[in-house]
This record gives C-alpha cells, structure tokens and sequence, in this order.
C-alpha cells in the first residue's frame, strides 16, 4: 500500500504554480464582469425605539402625582409588539401596493393571490426587522433606487407608529360610546322619574340623587376618556431616520473578489492533485 507523501505532493503544486495563478486570476476576473453585470442594490436602514404604552393610560392626563412616574421609552414587550405588527401581511401588502413592488420584482403571476404571496415573500427576502441589544428596533430594505431604499423604511416606521397609535385611539373611542351609551339611558331614567315624583316622595327623591351622581361621574369619565383618544403619545421614537445609502451593499465588492480569488486557487490546485496522479498518494 501506497504511503501518503505531503513532500511530493507539495513539489506537484509548487511545479504547477503558473496553472494555479492564471486560473486563481481568471476567476477574480470573471466575477468582476459579474459584479459590473450584476444591477446593484442599496440598504437603507433607520433605528428606532419604541414609545411606551403605558402613556396610552389616561391616568397620565389627569393625575399629576404619576406623570413623573412615566418613562417615554417603552420596554422589551412593547419593542416585540411593534416587530409583529411591521411583519404581518397585512402592513407589508400596503407597502408592496404604496410602492408597486409587484412590477418592481417582475411577478407575473395571473391569479392575484398568488402574485400577492411571490412578491411577499421577495419582499421579505429583501427586508431585515433586527431588535438590536440595545433594545432599539432597526429598518432595513434593500432596493435597486437607493431613494427608494430609505423612503419605503421610514414608511414602514410611519405606518407602524400609526397602527398602534389607531389601536389605541380606537379603544378609547370605543369606550367613550358606550359611555355616551350610559349616559344618554341615566338621562332618561332620571326624566322619567322627574316627571313622576312628588314632594314628598323621598325614596323617588334619593333615586333621582344616585342617578344624577352616576351621571356626574359618567360625564366626567366621557370627557377624560374622550381627551385620551385624542392625545395618544407617540408608538415609535425615530434615533436615526433612514437616508440615500451612499454605497451600494450588493454585491459587495471587498467579499465577492478574495473570495473568487480563494476559490480559484482551492479549485485550481485541487485540479492539479487529482489529475497530477503522484506514486505515493
């Protein structure tokens, strides 16, 4: 049996090294055509934080001892709600629609659904939801325009920070009906009993009293609950908005060349052992 010998094979190599720079230099050359072939794309990222929810609560409005309480600065929870819902379908269609990327990733898909479903998922593949240690929420789109890169990112901040500013208002509001609901069945209980009492009908009297003193409360409550929907504290704190990147992220030049260049010289001398056949190998 043959014995394995690392000096000749080393010898094979070194005789063949004109074999191994030519084709470790044709293959930096082919993927530089490639890379000047290639239509490059352009990331733009923006960093975020996320507001707290906790400033949604209307006791901020009008309880002077906890407002000092509040930080402005949501938490961990609040960071992962807003990661959600910038994910779901649902917003990442309005994107797709707002930027006709339909067109853009050239789907031609006859029925609408699936058209839907294949530009989503090169959407996504394009995309990066990050939370970073620094418990900050970061955008980033890769896209061919590099104007076009930044202005679907801060889009998307935009339209998550309206999404749950809505949820919140739409709480309130909601509430305030059946508020408004309450309000308007006590008015009418204690009409009717105004209408029908006497003087000297006390336990009527006392009704009308603990009517009129829920009605009191309820008003006050309607006009607290009603101030909330209209003050919601901002869902998203923007540290850095997104910008025209500067240069483009693909292909990248510095990884895409050293490592054609790696690959040319592992292919070319694993080329050269196995086809130089050595007597002891």
């Amino acid at each position: 049996m043959n014995n394995f010998n690392i000096t000749e094979l080393t010898m094979v190599v070194l005789n063949r090294w004109k074999f191994i720079a030519v084709f470790t230099l044709a293959s930096v050359a082919i993927a530089s055509g490639a890379v000047f072939m290639i239509t490059p794309k352009y990331t733009a990222t923006t960093k975020l934080l996320p507001g707290n929810a906790v400033l949604a609560d209307k006791a901020r409005l009008f309880n002077d001892e906890i407002q000092q309480l509040y930080s402005f600065f949501g938490s961990g929870d609040d960071l992962d709600r807003l990661m959600s819902m910038a994910s779901m379908d649902t917003s990442l269609k309005q994107v797709i629609h707002a930027f006709d990327l339909v067109n853009y990733y050239k789907i031609k898909e006859q029925d609408p659904g699936m058209r839907m479903y294949k530009t989503i998922r090169k959407f996504k593949k394009d995309l990066a939801l990050v939370k970073t240690v620094n418990n900050e929420l970061e955008f980033s789109f890769a896209h061919q325009s590099k104007d076009t890169a930044a202005t679907v990112v801060n889009f998307m901040a935009e339209q998550t920070a309206v999404k749950m500013q809505s949820i919140w208002k739409k709480q309130y509001e909601k509430i305030g009906v059946q508020l408004d609901s309450s309000i308007a069945e006590i008015s009418n209980q204690y009409n009717a009993l105004a209408l029908t009492t006497t003087d000297t009908d006390a336990l009527t009297k006392t009704k009308m009293a603990a009517l009129l003193s829920q009605l009191e409360q309820f008003n006050k409550m309607s006009i607290e609950t009603k101030m909330a929907a209209t003050t919601t504290p901002a869902a998203l704190i923007v540290l850095e908005k997104a910008t025209p990147p500067a240069k483009m992220s693909w292909p990248d030049k510095a990884v895409v060349l050293p490592l054609s260049a790696l690959l040319g010289f592992i292919f070319s001398t694993c080329l050269i052992l196995l086809t130089a056949k050595p007597k002891r190998f």
